[in-house]
């Protein structure tokens, strides 16, 4: 495990295992999805405590370290063949699992972001489609909850782009003396309503990542 994650291990709860809202504190103050993957975070029993708490993109962001992102594996050892009998693909699927899943710093996060997109054709972090069902059948309510997180996530993102996509055609719209002094003060208001509202969805950003207003 590397210096920076060490010094911000994962706090263990009155029963031994991390809290829910402890290991939600540990991934938002986590300096970058690199450092996860560096310390070990996204693959074992941590891995299934903390891909959980990860929004999409970030999943996606981890699964760029993926043995399968580095060795690039026939595609086709993750799925069962049309008219191969069990018995031969249960074989197979177990030396894929044991080759590439197996060894893999980021197969929660493969395996969760699997469960979020409702994928549970080939094999998935180490999981086969039969397990992989198995977890969805298990866990309805905490990935219905984390999809609609994506879901929020993606749209207040988009809100901040817009805002200060908005800040930025005002300010092109200011031209000074050679504008009327009314049309100037409305300008001028219009920046400073769209200054305000783009550092309220900012901030109310940090705060909900869990960074501290200086951030």
């Amino acid at each position: 495990m590397n210096t920076m994650m060490a010094a911000h291990a994962l706090p263990p709860s009155p029963t031994g295992e991390p809290a829910e809202a402890d290991i939600a504190r540990y991934v938002a103050g986590a300096e970058s999805i690199d450092g996860l993957v560096a310390g070990g975070y996204l693959a074992g029993p941590d891995g299934d405590l903390v891909a959980p708490q990860l929004r999409a993109p970030q999943l996606r962001r981890a699964l760029t370290q993926s043995v399968c992102h580095a060795v690039r594996p026939d595609v086709n050892d993750f799925y069962q063949e049309d008219g191969e009998p069990d018995d031969d693909w249960k074989q197979r699927r177990a030396r894929t699992v044991r080759d590439h899943c197996a060894v893999c710093p980021v197969r929660a996060a493969c395996t969760e972001l699997a469960l979020r997109d409702d994928d549970t054709v080939g094999i998935r972090g180490g999981l086969v489609p039969e397990e992989l069902e198995r977890r969805l059948l298990a866990e309805p309510d905490r990935i219905a909850a984390a999809r609609a997180e994506d879901e929020h996530a993606a749209s207040s993102q988009q809100a901040r782009i817009d805002a200060a996509a908005a800040v930025q055609r005002l300010a092109g719209q200011y031209l000074g003396g050679s504008v009327p002094a009314d049309k100037r003060e409305k300008n001028r208001l219009a920046i400073t309503e769209a200054l305000q509202r783009r550092d309220e969805l900012f901030a109310d950003h940090r705060r909900n990542v869990g960074w501290t207003e200086a951030a």
